[in-house]
Order: structure tokens, then sequence, then C-alpha cells
């Protein structure tokens, strides 16, 4: 299916808006049930079309986070990984490494290491304000505190399980 940037970025700021009630996958995937066939963006190609794509499932997978049902999380952010990183690849990474969810270390290892690589590729400035912005988010803050020792841990057990 197609749909309009703009119609699928709306749609995205209500369900990220919906993360902050209670329960809210029911909303979310109200939301976003009929984006998840989405194939293509008007007006996007390339990385940002892929990148908004992987975010519909990335806002259902950080739905049941919120909710507590790490299974299913885990279950979306992979396939939200399936398309992107773009930019949950550090919560999904600790989420795996929390719950030691060892047929997901393999995926969520990649997915922090291209979050990384694509972190990196940023000119310095706008990297420094992000971080900046990010230490505002006590949630924020945890999650770069970790990004390192989950990094090491993926890398250690992926290879450990893959040998």
């Amino acid at each position: 299916m197609r749909y309009s940037e703009p119609e699928l970025t709306k749609a995205l700021v209500t369900a990220r808006r919906y993360l902050k009630i209670q329960g809210p996958v029911a909303k979310v995937a109200t939301t976003l049930s009929r984006y998840m066939d989405c194939t293509d963006i008007s007006g996007l190609s390339g990385r940002p079309h892929e990148d908004l794509r992987s975010q519909i499932f990335a806002v259902m997978a950080e739905a049941y986070r919120v909710e507590g049902n790490v299974p299913l999380a885990l279950k979306w952010y992979r396939r939200a990984s399936s398309i992107s990183s773009s930019g949950y690849a550090p919560i999904y990474a600790r989420l795996v490494c929390e719950n030691q969810a060892t047929e997901f270390y393999e995926d969520a290892l990649k997915n922090l290491e291209e979050h990384l690589a694509r972190w990196f590729e940023r000119p310095l400035r706008q990297r420094f304000f992000l971080r900046l912005r990010k230490w505002f988010s006590s949630e924020h803050r945890e999650l770069a505190r970790s990004e390192d020792r989950d990094l090491e841990f993926l890398r250690q057990h992926a290879v450990a399980k893959a040998a």
C-alpha cells in the first residue's frame, strides 16, 4: 500500500502520544493497524523511506514494552529491524540483554552495530546536540550508559551462540 509521508508521520506522532497512557497497546494498534502493510511512502525513498516504515513496528514494540509484554515487544522490534535500525536499536539491545533473549542476540547485535555506524556518520555538532538533548531524559541517560555494555555483551554472546 502507498501512503503519504505527512499522513504516516501524523499517525506515528499520535501513536507515540498514546505511549504515555495506561495500557497503550490497544490505542497504538488501532492507530497503526492500517499502516502495517505499507510498502511505499510518497515523497520518500532510500534510507528515510525505510526508517519511517520501520517506525510503524518500532512504536508497536514500544507499546508492548511499556505494558511489560517483553516477548511481544521483542518480536515487534525484530520486525522493525528487518526494515531499518532507525533509532530504536539501543532500546531493543537493552531489552534483549536484560531478558537474556538468546534467540534475538544476533539480530539485536546487527541492529545496534548499524545504529552506531549511522550515528557516527552524522556531523559532530549534530551528535553533540542530540546527545545533550537525550541527557534530559532519565531513560535516555540510562540507555546511553548501557549502550557500550550491551554491545560488548551481544558481541560475546552472539558469537558464542553461533559457535
